[in-house]
């Protein structure tokens, strides 16, 4: 996912979007956040099928912004973590709302096999060449019969040509990821319903503050591009969007392609797990022993992600271990405004 116009509509964007919130106010920040990967109805329609309860962990992979997650923590008081790719797209997320964040692709999550209780993964898959591994790593992190919501973003003939970046799956071709992922559908819609006008528009008025800012840079200019043409290819039936409840299959029980004789993937990640425990591991030695006085008085909050007090790759490590941390001993109690993340 390394397209400009890519680039473009989920980091220089995402950046200016928190700009124009915190200008704004709070009750901007989950309707602004959410834009181009779900409203209400959505996030609603996939919390109420997957279950979400207060206290589970839920993992947003491609969570943007993080306005779904928030939304998800502030209507049902899961504990998220969220995992983006897009440096600005991550600072956008820590400011806004404070909740721990992890710059990291999707295809290799760094969090141990049945770490978090639920994940979704809203308008990701359509931007990834590699869907299958997204999934698979999916499947890695949660325990056997937890839930996984999708939204994403269908083509009705695999030839349809998409905005820059975008790679929509046909209906069949997302149910045979699914499956040979280790996923089974347990239910699904394609009628997410509309947003009400209230939320509609503050989105429209965080986007009118974007584009009153910055309509002449490059950047923007793709972005609105992008958005047309989503626009275009939805009003003509080219695309739909489809909402999935899925869970992952216990280990043992075959799929159902498997079950008649077809393939069947078993995924595994073993050797990435102990891989990545290495890394950090090695990583962690030398950050102390670089300051070691100063790592040890360091509070589990500043392990969040904060670019202004050390550089990225310094910032990357202290959200990775701050992740990592959270899952071993809890959370703490995370702030849903902006300002009020650690």
């Amino acid at each position: 996912m390394t397209a400009s116009a890519m680039v473009a509509e989920f980091d220089d964007v995402a950046g200016w979007t928190a700009d124009a919130i915190e200008r704004l106010g709070e009750r901007y920040a989950i309707p602004a956040a959410c834009r181009g990967s779900a409203n209400p109805t959505a996030l609603a329609w996939l919390a109420e099928a997957c279950e979400l309860k207060p206290g589970s962990v839920l993992l947003d992979v491609g969570a943007g912004v993080g306005g779904p997650a928030a939304w998800a923590a502030e209507r049902f008081g899961v504990r998220p973590i969220l995992l983006e790719p897009m440096p600005a797209a991550c600072r956008a997320a820590a400011r806004l709302f404070g909740l721990p964040v992890v710059t990291a692709d999707g295809a290799r999550i760094p969090l141990r096999a049945g770490a978090v209780d639920a994940a979704w993964c809203l308008g990701v898959l359509d931007t990834v060449r590699d869907k299958a591994a997204v999934l698979r790593e999916i499947h890695r992190v949660l325990p056997p019969g937890a839930p996984l919501g999708l939204l994403v973003i269908v083509a009705r003939d695999p030839r349809v040509p998409g905005p820059e970046g975008n790679l929509f799956p046909t209906r069949r071709a997302l149910a045979g990821l699914l499956d040979a992922a280790g996923f089974e559908v347990v239910e699904q819609t394609d009628r997410p319903g509309d947003a009400p006008l209230s939320w509609t528009r503050r989105v429209e008025r965080v986007a009118a503050a974007v584009a009153g800012r910055h309509r002449a840079d490059r950047a923007h200019a793709l972005a609105v591009r992008q958005s047309e043409t989503f626009t275009r290819l939805f009003a003509s039936g080219q695309i739909s969007v489809r909402l999935v409840h899925a869970t992952r299959r216990p280990a043992g029980r075959p799929s159902e392609r498997s079950a008649h004789g077809g393939p069947m993937s078993t995924p595994t990640g073993d050797e990435f797990e102990i891989e990545f425990e290495a890394e950090v591991e090695a990583e962690l030695e030398l950050a102390k022993a670089s300051d070691p006085a100063r790592a040890a008085a360091q509070p589990v909050s500043e392990w969040l992600f904060d670019p202004a007090e050390a550089e990225a790759e310094e910032v990357e490590l202290r959200n990775l271990l701050g992740a990592a941390e959270e899952l071993e001993s809890g959370f703490r109690s995370w702030g849903h405004g902006p300002g009020e993340g650690a």
